[in-house]
C-alpha cells in the first residue's frame, strides 16, 4: 500500500510534457530615451504597443541555421521573408537561411507546378525545422518535411532569408497548409490544438501549443480549478478570440456608484500590447477621472495619426503629487462561467516613462464597439484556448485556494520524504535482523562436533 502511495505522489508532483511545443518569446521596443521631445513619448508608446513586436528564434534547414521569427497575430501562416530593416533589432546575432544551400529543402510549388502561389509572392516549400519540447529547450523536435512559405519574386528560390513570421491561428481552418497547429497535430507533434500564453515578466514569456497547463505543470495548475466558457463566432478578418462577458463596469469613487457599460463583448488579441477602448468607456473615464487633470494641464489627450483618417487618442499625465493615480477607478469584467470578476487597476493600466504616466487603454474612433484586450489583460490573467472546441479556459485562483494548494503540495513532499525514510528504516531493520539471525545460527553450529571443512563428497 505504501509503495503504491509512493508512486502516486511521485507521479503527482512531476512535470508532464508529452506532445507539447514551447515557444519562448521576447518583446522588441524602441527606446524612449532617444527622443528629443518629451511630448513624443505617446507616439513611441503607440508604435511599440500598437505594432507590438514579439519574436522567438527558429532553427531551420540542413545544415541548421538560426533565424529570428516574429510572431504576427495578423497572419495565419509560417513564412520566411527577405532581409528587412527593423528598428532596434540586431540581425548580426543570427544566421541567414538560404534554401538552395539546404539539403532538406523541397520546392513544392515548383515540383507540383503551383503557379498560383507565385502570384501571391510566396512559394510553398518543405523544410526541416526544430521546435522546443520544454521551457529550457533541453529537448527538441526535429520535424522533417514541415510545410511553410518562402517569399519569392520569381519562379526560383535563390534568395537569402534573414527572418521568419509565425502566425498562430485561433480560428478553425479547413486548409492545413495555412495552419501550423493542424500541421503539428497531423505530424503527431502535438495532440490537441490548445494554445496558452504565459508572461513571465514585463518583456518576455512563453507560448505553449498542444495541451492544458495542468497536464504539463500540475504543481502550479490544478485541474479542479479550470473554468471553461465558449467563445462567440468571429466573422471578421482578424485573428482575435471573441467572448461575451456578463457585465463590464467601473465604480465611480466620487459617489460610490456602479457604471455598467452597455457593450458586453470583448476580443482578445495576443498580438497587441494595449487595450483598445469603446467610445462609451473612454468618455466615462474622462468624465469621472481625467478631465479634472486635463483642466489643470497635468494630463493631455495626444492625437497620434496613422495614415489619413486613423487617429488614436493616447492619454499621458505628468507625475506629480497632485496626480492621484491610485484613485483611478478599476475596470471590472465579470464572466459567470468563470465565476470570477477580472479587475484591471491603475497598476495594470498605466506605464511610467520618465516623469510621465501613459494610459494603456487607447481610443480609436474607427475601431469596433467592443474592447480589444491585449497584453495588459493577458499578462495578469493567463488564458488557454482550444481552437477545435472554440472554448476559452481560465484557472480560477484566489489567495486562500492557492495557499491550500501549496500546503497540499508541501504535505505531499513531506509525506514522500517520510515514506522514503520509513522504507530505508524498514530495509535497515530487515537487513540487520536477517544477518544477525544468520550469524547466530552459524555460532550455534560451531558449538557442535561438526567439521565444516569436510568436503560434501567425503561425508559417508
Amino acid at each position: 500500500m505504501y509503495i503504491i502511495l509512493l508512486f502516486e505522489i511521485i507521479l503527482n508532483i512531476k512535470y508532464i510534457s508529452n506532445n507539447l511545443v514551447v515557444i519562448h518569446f521576447k518583446e522588441l521596443f524602441d527606446e524612449y530615451n532617444k527622443l528629443e521631445k518629451k511630448e513624443r513619448i505617446s507616439k513611441i508608446f503607440l508604435d511599440n504597443y500598437l505594432d507590438y513586436k514579439i519574436y522567438t528564434k527558429i532553427k531551420i534547414g540542413s545544415p541548421t541555421k538560426v533565424i529570428p521569427a516574429f510572431i504576427n497575430s495578423n497572419i495565419k501562416i509560417f513564412r520566411t521573408k527577405f532581409i528587412e530593416q527593423i528598428s532596434n533589432f540586431d540581425f548580426g546575432k543570427y544566421d541567414v537561411y538560404r534554401p538552395h544551400n539546404s539539403k532538406s529543402f523541397i520546392n513544392i510549388t515548383e515540383l507540383l507546378n503551383l503557379e498560383e502561389f507565385y502570384f501571391f509572392g510566396y512559394s510553398l516549400i518543405n523544410e526541416t525545422i526544430f521546435l522546443c519540447k520544454n521551457k529550457n529547450c533541453e529537448e527538441e523536435y526535429e520535424i522533417k518535411n514541415f510545410q511553410l512559405y518562402a517569399q519569392t519574386k520569381k519562379d526560383k528560390l535563390n534568395y537569402s532569408y534573414s527572418l521568419a513570421e509565425l502566425g498562430i491561428p485561433l480560428l478553425k481552418s479547413s486548409n492545413d497548409q495555412t495552419n501550423i497547429l493542424m500541421e503539428l497535430k497531423n505530424l503527431e507533434i502535438i495532440s490537441s490544438n490548445i494554445i496558452t500564453i504565459e508572461f513571465t515578466d514585463n518583456k518576455e514569456g512563453y507560448i505553449y501549443l498542444g495541451d492544458y497547463p495542468h497536464m504539463y505543470n500540475n504543481i502550479e495548475y490544478n485541474k479542479n480549478l479550470l473554468k471553461t466558457a465558449y467563445s462567440i463566432p468571429n466573422y471578421g478578418s482578424n485573428n482575435n478570440i471573441q467572448l461575451r462577458m456578463d457585465k463590464i463596469y467601473i465604480i465611480n469613487k466620487n459617489n460610490n456608484s456602479n457604471i455598467i457599460l452597455n457593450n458586453d463583448e470583448i476580443s482578445i488579441n495576443y498580438g497587441s500590447g494595449i487595450i483598445l477602448s469603446t467610445a462609451e468607456y473612454f468618455n466615462k473615464i474622462l468624465e469621472i477621472f481625467f478631465n479634472k487633470y486635463i483642466n489643470k494641464n497635468i494630463c493631455r489627450i495626444n492625437i497620434e495619426r496613422r495614415n489619413i483618417n486613423n487617429n488614436y487618442h493616447v492619454i499621458s499625465c505628468q507625475k506629480s503629487e497632485e496626480f492621484k493615480i491610485e484613485d483611478f477607478p478599476s475596470l471590472y469584467l465579470f464572466k459567470e462561467e468563470f465565476d470570477f470578476i477580472f479587475e484591471l487597476n491603475y497598476n495594470d493600466l498605466f506605464e511610467q516613462i520618465d516623469n510621465y504616466y501613459i494610459f494603456k487603454i487607447i481610443y480609436f474612433p474607427f475601431s469596433c464597439d467592443n474592447f480589444e484586450l491585449g497584453k495588459p489583460f493577458l499578462k495578469k490573467y493567463q488564458m488557454s484556448y482550444n481552437v477545435e472546441m472554440s472554448t476559452i479556459h481560465f484557472y480560477k485562483k484566489n489567495n486562500r485556494i492557492n495557499n491550500i494548494i501549496k500546503k497540499e503540495k508541501s504535505q505531499n513532499i513531506y509525506i514522500l520524504v517520510i515514506l522514503i525514510i520509513l522504507v530505508v528504516f524498514c530495509l535497515g531493520i530487515y537487513y540487520k535482523k536477517f544477518f544477525h539471525t544468520k550469524r547466530k545460527l552459524r555460532k550455534n553450529e560451531l558449538n557442535e562436533d561438526f567439521d565444516f571443512n569436510i568436503p560434501i563428497n567425503d561425508i559417508n
